[in-house]
């Protein structure tokens, strides 16, 4: 793909648009599309009464996009190494630790703030196939 230069009105150039700002308006674009969506669900729930609701639906939402920015800066930081024993390892503590951020979160949301586990349930899955969506009309658009 070829590369473009943004430029400043007087013709210098600021910063090259390489595949790493794809990539970047791409994560943005679908945290940024699938928070929109939980966040008119969240909404809704609180205007319907539904609190409990509204509040586990809110953190499963929070921990999925939060899940989804981990795994991207993970993608993107071995992306840059050769891809060998190191890349592999780095891969599999990132993962280690993504669980056991999402795992405490999850813990704590039911066990002290009594969240609904339907809700938080609801808000994990809902979120992660927005993203999902999300990610397959990106793809067909740049198909046509």
């Amino acid at each position: 793909m070829a590369a473009f230069v943004a430029m400043r009105g007087d013709g210098q150039a600021l910063t090259p648009h390489s595949d790493l700002d794809e990539r970047e308006a791409f994560v943005r674009g679908t945290l940024f599309g699938a928070a929109a969506v939980a966040g008119v669900a969240a909404v809704g729930l609180a205007l319907w009464g539904l609190w409990a609701w509204a509040t586990g639906y809110a953190v499963g939402a929070l921990i999925s996009l939060g899940n989804f920015q981990m795994i991207a800066r993970a993608v993107a930081g071995v992306a840059g190494l050769d891809g060998g024993r190191a890349a592999h390892a780095l891969l599999w503590k990132g993962a280690l630790v993504r669980f056991g951020i999402a795992g405490a979160v999850l813990v704590v949301a039911l066990l002290v703030f009594r969240v609904s586990l339907p809700a938080l349930a609801a808000g994990l899955v809902i979120t992660q196939v927005t993203m999902i969506a999300l990610w397959l009309a990106r793809a067909l658009r740049s198909l046509a």
